[in-house]
C-alpha cells in the first residue's frame, strides 16, 4: 500500500414412469387385452394382483371401472368379489399383458424428447436472459470471458445522461453492515506478490514479498488491485476467503491511475461483487471498507465510516488522483480492497491513507465509475489505449537553474526515446521546451496538460531552446500511443 508524509501531500480537488407403466388418466388408460378373455366379472371392493405370466384360478366375471396401479411387471384390478380361494388360500390371480411394453416404451420415449426439447429452450432463454456468470468448466472459452467482463464494466456507460441532467439510480434497500460484509466480505481476496530483491548472501537471488488486497468482478476470475501492490513483482498468487490459493496473471497495469487486473483459474465457485455508480455519491453516506489491513492475519477486516469528500485530488509519488475520501479506516495492505456503499455496491478501489502523527481518519479511495474504462482497456489490450507521448523524459528547469545556467526557464529534455515523434523532430538531450501551442511552459505538469489536449497521431506545436546552439526553434511533434515497456 501507498503511504505518503504529510508533507508529500498535496489537497487540490416431469418425472418419467417405469418402463411397463400406466398413465393414471382415465381417457389415456386401456384395459388389456387379457380382459377380454374372460367374462361374467362382477363389481367388488376387493382388490387382485396380477403377475404377468400367470394363470388366473377360475373363470372371474367383468371389470367394472378397473384400476391400475401397476409396478414392474404387475398391475391390479378392483373387483366387487372377494379373490377366489384354493384350498382355502387367496390365489394371486394373473393375466399377461399382450404389447403393453411396445406402447409404454414409445410413451417414455416421446416423454424423454419432449424434456429434452423443453430443457434446451429453457437453458437458452436462461443464459439470455441474465448476465450471471457461471464457474467455467476447464474448457472455458477464454474470449467469450473477455466479452463478459467488458460487458459488466460498460454497463454504466450506455445510461450516460446528457450534460446537465441529474443522473439518478435505483438502488434498493439498505443493508446492515452485518449483510455487508456477508455479501461482498467473501469476493474480496488478498493478494501476495514476489518480488526479486538484492543477490542474497549466498549470491542467489533474494526475494521479498508483499501483499494487499483484490475484489473479483466475474465468476471467471477477473479481479481488480492497485498497481502499486503488483508493481516489479514476478510472481503473483491469489487467496480466497476459502482459503484456495491461486497463481494469477497480471492481464494488465496502469502506474497513473494506480490501478492493476488480475486473471486466476478458479476450480470452485467465486463469489462476486456487485459494481456500484461512484457518479451519484453523497457525501455523508455511509461506507464501508472490506481488506486484509497488514497482511494475510487480518484477512477481510471490515471498517465503518462515511463518504467525507469526494472529487479530491492528490498527488502520491508524482501521480495526480482524483479520489473519494473517507474517514473508514484504511491501513496498509488494504490497498486494492474495497469501499462499499449501504447498499452492498462497490462504489471504490481503496487505495491510500494519509500517515501523519496529526492526521487521523483521512483514506482515499479510486472512484469505480472512473476506473472502469480504464479496466475496460487493460482488460481489452492490456494497456490504456488513447494516451498521447511525446517521447522524452524530462524535469523542471527552476527558477535558480535558470539564473545559475542562463536558461530559460521550461521542460528540459533528459532523453529521447529511438523512433519516436521527438527524435524524428530533432530535440536531442538538454534542449529546453519554453512553450507548446503557443503557451508558455515552465513545469512537466503544463506540458502534460497540452499534451493531453490531443490525440495520439496528431502534432504538437514547441518552442524550443537548443542546448547546443543557444537558439530557439520552433518544432512540430507527431504524437505517439503510450504503451507499456
Amino acid at each position: 500500500m501507498n503511504t505518503f508524509d504529510e508533507n508529500r501531500f498535496q489537497n487540490d480537488e416431469l418425472e418419467n414412469k417405469p418402463e411397463n407403466s400406466f398413465s393414471d388418466t382415465p381417457e389415456t388408460n386401456e384395459v388389456p387385452e387379457a380382459q377380454n378373455e374372460y367374462n361374467g366379472w362382477e363389481a367388488s371392493p376387493y382388490i387382485r394382483e396380477y403377475s404377468a405370466g400367470s394363470e388366473i384360478a377360475e373363470p372371474v366375471q367383468e371389470i367394472y371401472e378397473p384400476v391400475y396401479t401397476e409396478s414392474s411387471d404387475t398391475f391390479t384390478i378392483e373387483t366387487d368379489e372377494p379373490a377366489p380361494e384354493h384350498n382355502g388360500a387367496l390365489i394371486n390371480e394373473t393375466v399377461k399383458k399382450k404389447g403393453i411394453k411396445k406402447y409404454v416404451a414409445v410413451i417414455v420415449a416421446a416423454s424423454v424428447v419432449n424434456l429434452a426439447v423443453l430443457g434446451g429452450m429453457f437453458f437458452v432463454g436462461y443464459k439470455l436472459g441474465t448476465k450471471e456468470l457461471d464457474m467455467p468448466s476447464k474448457f472455458h472459452d477464454a474470449e467469450k470471458s473477455k466479452e463478459n467482463v467488458l460487458g459488466i464494466l460498460g454497463e454504466d456507460s450506455k445510461d450516460e445522461n446528457t450534460s446537465g441532467a441529474k443522473k439518478t439510480v435505483v438502488q434498493g434497500e439498505e443493508l446492515s453492515t452485518v449483510e455487508i460484509s456477508k455479501k461482498v466480505g467473501p469476493a474480496v481476496v488478498g493478494i501476495t506478490s514476489k518480488i526479486e530483491s538484492a543477490a542474497s548472501f549466498f549470491g542467489g537471488p533474494a526475494y521479498a514479498e508483499g501483499t494487499g488486497s483484490g475484489i473479483i468482478i466475474t465468476g471467471d476470475g477477473y479481479i481488480v488491485t492497485n498497481h502499486h501492490v503488483i508493481e516489479g513483482a514476478t510472481a503473483v498468487s491469489v487467496t480466497l476467503n476459502t482459503g484456495s490459493e491461486y497463481e494469477a496473471k497480471v492481464i494488465g497495469a496502469d502506474s497513473r491511475t494506480d490501478l492493476a487486473v488480475l486473471k486466476i483459474s478458479p476450480n470452485e465457485q467465486l463469489t462476486v461483487a456487485e459494481l456500484g455508480d461512484s457518479s451519484v455519491v453523497e457525501v455523508g453516506e455511509r461506507a464501508v471498507a472490506i481488506g486484509n489491513p497488514l497482511g494475510m492475519e487480518f484477512f477481510g477486516s471490515t471498517t465503518q465510516g462515511i463518504i467525507s469528500a469526494k472529487n479530491r485530488t492528490i498527488t502520491v509519488d508524482n501521480k495526480t488522483m482524483s479520489v473519494l475520501q473517507t474517514d473508514a479506516a484504511i491501513n496498509e495492505g488494504n490497498s486494492g480492497g474495497a469501499l462499499v456503499n449501504a447498499y452492498g455496491k462497490v462504489i471504490g478501489i481503496n487505495a491510500v491513507k494519509i500517515s501523519s502523527s496529526t492526521v487521523e481518519g483521512m483514506g482515499f479511495a479510486i472512484p469505480i465509475s472512473e476506473a472502469k474504462p480504464i479496466l475496460t482497456d487493460l482488460i481489452q489490450y492490456g494497456y490504456v489505449k488513447g494516451r498521447p507521448v511525446i517521447g522524452i523524459s524530462s524535469r523542471d528547469v527552476t527558477e535558480y537553474m535558470a539564473q545559475r545556467q542562463n536558461w530559460p526557464m521550461g521542460v528540459q529534455v533528459m532523453e529521447v526515446m529511438i523512433g519516436t515523434g521527438a527524435e524524428i523532430a530533432g530535440l536531442r538531450q538538454g534542449d529546453i521546451i519554453t512553450k507548446a501551442d503557443g503557451k508558455e511552459v515552465r513545469t512537466v505538469d503544463e506540458l502534460n496538460k497540452i499534451k493531453n489536449g490531443h490525440k495520439p497521431g496528431e502534432s504538437l506545436q514547441l518552442e524550443v531552446y537548443k542546448y547546443e546552439t543557444g537558439l530557439k526553434t520552433n518544432v512540430s511533434v507527431r504524437l505517439g500511443e503510450e504503451r507499456p515497456e
